[in-house]
């Protein structure tokens, strides 16, 4: 019984890993997978989307409508920031990390200037339930059903839509896209801000696990980076739940044998053996294997 009740927990710690991570990374693999923006302020859309859950939800907002207004909010937000930042920047991969950078710091700043340091809350639903002498958060459950949901919602939207279809155009080609009478500015702003609300979703979700204060997105915007990097851009789905599975492996391994210092640190080491071993990362190494296959 004991063991069992240790292999639930390592299971349990690494379902709650992986969640994190595709969470984190979901809204950042559409502005920066595809929309080529290394967008510096993810983490403050992350901010934005869980002070708009807890808002709502001490309005007397239901939870799970709370997250959605949450995701809107930061949605709306991240249409505007195109619009006046963002859209003078595309192609230009270190002009949008310093902008972006300016823009996280000044969002942060405002928020602590607006509303003060002191962390609001939102109370974490479903109870918990017992596995040996442990017992598990239900809602931790519930955030990696939410992360699966999501991502497939993604990939079935940019899949499956006319949107999705001229998103994918507009970004390849804009020029193409533009002469085949789409209209790609509103495209990159819908796109953008469809990250963005992404994020705020996110938010919304880890505002009841976390306290939420102006810093709140900011150890979020790193493990997203990592995450989206390491999996490549060539195709976001299944280089995006490579990255999460490896690295929350990883982490969840070094945190039960040492600490969890050091599994942050090993996580951060993996993916820069990655990196090195395959630049474009996993994706790009899957599909090179794939067409390798195919030329047999």
């Amino acid at each position: 019984m004991e063991v069992l009740s240790f292999i639930f927990s390592l299971l349990y710690q690494y379902a709650d890993s992986i969640a994190l991570l595709l969470l984190s990374s979901v809204g950042l693999i559409i502005i920066f997978g595809m929309m080529g923006v290394i967008n510096m302020a993810h983490g403050e859309l992350m901010m934005i989307g869980a002070y708009v859950t807890a808002w709502s939800y001490h309005a007397g907002v239901p939870t799970g409508f709370a997250i959605i207004m949450g995701g809107i909010g930061a949605g709306c937000v991240g249409i505007l920031i195109e619009r006046l930042i963002v859209r003078r920047f595309y192609g230009q991969l270190l002009a949008s990390l310093v902008a972006t950078w300016g823009l996280s710091l000044v969002l942060s700043q405002s928020f602590l200037l607006l509303f003060g340091p002191g962390p609001k809350g939102v109370p974490t639903p479903f109870g918990s339930f017992t596995v040996g002498q442990l017992s598990y958060s239900y809602y931790r459950l519930v955030m990696l059903a939410s992360a699966l949901a999501m991502i497939l919602g993604v990939w079935a939207l940019f899949t499956f839509t006319r949107f999705g279809v001229q998103a994918r155009s507009t970004m390849e080609n804009p020029e193409v896209a533009r002469a085949l009478g789409i209209n790609t500015s509103a495209i990159y702003a819908l796109t953008f801000g469809f990250g963005s609300m992404l994020a705020g979703l996110a938010g919304g979700i880890f505002a009841l696990t976390a306290l939420i204060e102006p810093n709140f997105g900011q150890s979020y915007t790193v493990v997203a980076f990592i995450t989206v990097v390491v999996g490549g851009g060539a195709d976001f789905v299944s280089g995006l739940f490579a990255s999460a599975l490896i690295l929350a492996g990883v982490k969840t391994i070094i945190i039960n044998q040492v600490n969890i210092l050091l599994g942050q640190v090993a996580m951060m080491v993996t993916a820069l053996i990655i990196i090195r071993l395959m630049p474009t990362g996993l994706s790009g190494y899957f599909e090179r294997i794939r067409l390798r296959v195919g030329r047999r």
